[in-house]
């Protein structure tokens, strides 16, 4: 079916004006992967990426503007924890920011009671660092 030109008009006034955010569909997904190139300011691709310690990652970008070409290390680091999380790792160190309320946190987890759970995507927690077998000396 056409339309005229006024009628298109029409129809897409009539239409609710959608507002975008950051957190619509796949542009969340890929915020994170955007970097300028530092020479042209031209977006660059991520070609590569490695752990370098648990908390550190190193990342290598090229531009994509061809006339440019130029291609560099990205290194990301956490540097602070918003929420430390149900199965916090103690072998890793990363500050707890300033926001939280350490306090109120600490008297809701001496009061708050026990539910059972059964772990689908994390690891079971000994609650112990050192818990399981000792080691087998050598006697040779």
């Amino acid at each position: 079916m056409m339309h005229t030109d006024a009628e298109h008009q029409a129809l897409h006034a009539a239409q609710p004006a959608r507002s975008r955010t950051s957190h619509q569909g796949k542009r969340l997904r890929y915020e994170g992967t955007r970097m300028a190139c530092p020479m042209c300011d031209a977006q660059s691709e991520i070609r590569t990426s490695a752990a370098v310690t648990k908390t550190m990652r190193e990342t290598i970008y090229q531009c994509t503007n061809v006339e440019c070409g130029c291609t560099f290390v990205f290194t990301g680091e956490i540097s602070r924890l918003l929420n430390p999380g149900a199965t916090p790792n103690p072998a890793v160190s990363i500050p707890l920011s300033n926001h939280v309320r350490r306090d109120l946190m600490r008297v809701v987890l001496d009061n708050a009671g026990q539910a059972e759970h059964q772990a689908r995507y994390t690891a079971p927690v000994t609650g112990d660092l050192f818990a399981g077998a000792a080691p087998v000396p050598n006697t040779t």
